[in-house]
C-alpha cells in the first residue's frame, strides 16, 4: 500500500547507542520547532490523499512525545487514512490512553516496537535500563486491547548471537510481524563499535531466512539487505513511500533524512511543504529518482563499483554524503581489519 511517512516530531525520551538520527534528546518544551505544525499536517494529507497515499507511518523521534499526538491522530482520521506508528514504548500508557479513543483506534493499523535484544540484559545494554520491560508490557497491554503489536530489531554486534531467541520471544509475545534490519551505519555508531563488518551481513541475512520458516508469526528483513539486482527497487525510489520530516519538507527517504553525521540540510531533501504544494514538490523528487536510476546503471557497468549495488542503502549513504568523506562501504570492510588487529 502506498503510504506516506511522517515524522512527526524530532525529540526523543532515549538515547540509544545506535540511533542514525540527529534527534534533541533534552527538554521538549523549550523546542517547539522540533514539532510537526498540526495545520501544515493536515495541509499535507489533504494534497496526498488524490494521490493514492490512503496510509500514514508516523516516524519520529519518539512520535507520542508531540504534545498534541491525539489530535495528530484525529487529523489523519478525519482525511479517511489509516496509519501506525513506531515507539520505544516509554511511558506507553499515557501513549495507551491517547489511541483508546475509538475514532483513532479505529484507523490505527498497528503498532511497531523497538526491541533490540531477546534478553534485558542486550536490550537495556542498546537502549538504556528498564526499557526492555517497557516494551515486553507494552505488547502485553496492546494484546489484551486487540492493537496489533509488531517488532522492529536492528541487529549489531550486541543483538547477532540472539536471532533465534529473538524470534521466539516475537512468537511468545504473539506479534502479527517481526522485522530485522542491518545497522544503519554513522560515524557515531562506528566508534561505539556496534556495525558488523559487512562480511558478515550475508549470514546474518541467513539466520533471518532460516527463522522465517520456522515460525508462524511474519519474520522478514528490513530493506537494505543483499540483492543481485542492481537498480533501485526500494519503496523511497518507486514512489511507494514519501516522507516528510518534522520541518514539513519533502525528503527522498526516512533513513536519509535527518542523518546523525550531517550538519546543515542534505542533497536528499526536496522541497518546503509549508510554500509549496506536493504535487509541485512530487515532479521534482521524480526528477532525483531518475538521475539516481541512471546513475546506478552507470556504475551496474563499471566493474570497479557494481559490487557496491548489493547493498542499496549504502550506496544511498554515500551518494547522498550522509558521512565522512571515506565511502561507508570501505569503513564497513575496515572492520574486518580493525577486529583482526583487535585480537593480536
Amino acid at each position: 500500500m502506498p503510504r506516506i511517512g511522517i515524522e512527526l516530531n524530532n525529540v526523543c525520551n532515549l538515547d540509544c547507542t545506535h540511533c542514525f538520527r540527529g534527534i534533541y534528546r533534552g527538554d521538549p518544551e523549550e523546542n517547539k520547532d522540533l514539532f510537526l505544525p498540526l495545520d501544515l499536517l493536515d495541509k499535507i494529507l489533504r494534497e496526498a490523499a488524490p494521490l493514492g497515499y490512503r496510509h500514514v507511518a508516523i516516524t519520529g523521534g519518539e512520535p507520542p512525545m508531540h504534545p498534541r499526538f491525539g489530535e495528530a491522530l484525529d487529523i489523519i482520521a478525519g482525511h479517511g487514512l489509516t496509519c501506525h506508528f513506531l515507539t520505544n514504548a516509554r511511558n506507553f500508557q499515557k501513549t495507551l490512553k491517547a489511541i483508546s479513543v475509538p475514532r483513532r483506534k479505529a484507523k490505527l493499523k498497528g503498532i511497531s516496537f523497538s526491541l533490540d535484544g531477546a534478553t534485558e540484559a542486550t536490550h537495556d545494554k542498546i537502549r538504556g535500563k528498564g526499557s526492555y520491560k517497557e516494551v515486553v508490557t507494552a505488547i502485553a497491554a496492546c494484546q489484551a486491547v486487540g492493537i496489533e503489536a509488531s517488532i522492529i530489531t536492528t541487529i549489531n554486534r550486541a543483538n547477532r548471537h540472539e536471532i533465534d531467541q529473538l524470534a521466539l520471544l516475537g512468537a511468545h509475545l504473539k506479534v502479527k510481524q517481526q522485522l530485522f534490519g542491518h545497522q544503519t551505519p554513522t560515524e557515531h555508531n562506528l566508534d561505539h563499535d556496534l556495525i558488523l563488518p559487512v562480511s558478515e551481513w550475508r549470514a546474518v541475512e541467513r539466520d533471518v531466512a532460516r527463522v522465517m520458516g520456522e515460525f508462524r508469526h511474519q519474520i522478514g528483513m528490513a530493506m537494505g539487505f543483499y540483492t543481485d539486482y542492481y537498480l533501485p527497487r526500494c519503496a523511497p525510489l518507486s514512489l511507494e513511500d514519501l516522507n516528510v520530516d518534522y520541518r514539513g519538507r519533502l525528503t527522498l527517504c526516512c533513513q536519509l533524512s535527518n542523518y546523525r553525521d550531517l550538519k546543515g540540510d542534505g542533497m536528499d531533501v526536496i522541497g518546503d511543504l509549508r510554500r509549496t504544494s506536493l504535487p509541485e514538490l512530487l515532479s521534482q523528487l521524480m526528477d532525483l529518482i531518475n538521475r539516481v536510476h541512471k546513475e546506478r546503471l552507470e556504475m551496474a557497468a563499471d566493474p570497479e563499483r557494481a559490487d557496491q549495488l548489493h547493498y542499496p542503502c549504502l550506496v544511498c549513504i554515500d551518494r547522498f554524503r550522509k558521512t565522512s568523506a571515506e565511502p561507508m562501504m570501505v569503513q564497513l570492510s575496515g572492520l574486518d581489519s580493525r577486529k583482526i588487529a583487535a585480537g593480536s
